[in-house]
């Protein structure tokens, strides 16, 4: 028989408890990288929380969030298994960039892109037209540029969106016979639009670059949260009859939308 002393005891504890928050920091995240022949480098970012593999296109890079414990070997796999798909989606982020000559649509106006003589990206809002002008000589496919590009298209499409979508949005009230407690402009691209419990609507700045129909459809599924917070049989049964029975073809068409920015 052994006996343990009560400071003996604490000094266990206590060093059970280092170890265990120390693993518990490696666990959290750590990153590593692979090698493949097409792709290059390739990092792997450990995540506790993690339950699969999630693969992102990053600064022209593959990123791969991998739960704990993942071999390489199986990541290599995946790729192999992948490779199609993700030649896609680093096709999607080339393509994506912004860059001079670059002319994009919007509900409001179009934005146009050129090279410009000052030191920062800045814009100028003009007759039907917003000119983002990017530095001369600077190399505007790095991540510091191309978001100092976005954020200036953000401010134009968010002060658009504050004059457009809240009366576009009190039509539709109207017409479907719902009461809302105010609006919110979010720049969600992914969510483009919430309805809360306490009735408020926030839809995102990003919906200036849809066609009216689209804007509408969001709208139209906003609204018809009002009266059913779940997307059971009973909501599409409500947005299907505020769309005249075209929910279905403007979700399709919204979810293959090739939004410029946000993505």
């Amino acid at each position: 028989i052994a006996f343990v002393t009560t400071s003996e005891k604490r000094r266990h504890r206590a060093q059970h408890l280092s170890l265990h928050l120390h693993n518990f920091a490696d666990m959290k995240s750590s990153t590593t990288t692979i090698t493949d022949p097409e792709f290059g480098l390739i990092t792997l970012r450990e995540r506790a929380t993690a339950r699969h593999l999630i693969f992102r296109a990053r600064n022209d890079s593959l990123s791969v969030t991998v739960p704990p414990h993942t071999r390489r070997e199986a990541v290599l796999k995946i790729i192999d298994e992948k490779r199609d798909v993700l030649r896609k989606l680093m096709r999607r982020k080339r393509q994506s960039l912004l860059s001079p000559g670059d002319m994009i649509p919007t509900r409001t106006f179009t934005i146009e892109i050129s090279n410009g003589t000052y030191t920062n990206v800045c814009s100028r809002q003009l007759p039907g037209r917003v000119l983002i002008m990017v530095p001369a000589g600077i190399d505007w496919r790095t991540p510091l540029m191309q978001k100092a590009i976005a954020r200036e298209i953000h401010r134009h499409l968010k002060k658009a969106a504050e004059n457009f979508l809240p009366q576009r949005l009190e039509q539709w009230a109207r017409q479907t016979g719902n009461r809302y407690n105010g609006v919110i402009i979010g720049r969600g691209v992914r969510r483009l639009g919430a309805c809360r419990s306490d009735r408020r609507i926030t839809l995102s700045y990003h919906l200036m670059y849809l066609p009216d129909r689209l804007i509408d459809y969001v709208i139209l599924h906003e609204l018809a949260h009002l009266s059913e917070m779940s997307h059971n049989a009973r909501f599409h049964e409500i947005c299907n009859r505020y769309c005249n029975g075209n929910e279905l073809i403007l979700r399709k068409e919204l979810r293959q939308f090739p939004f410029p920015t946000g993505q």
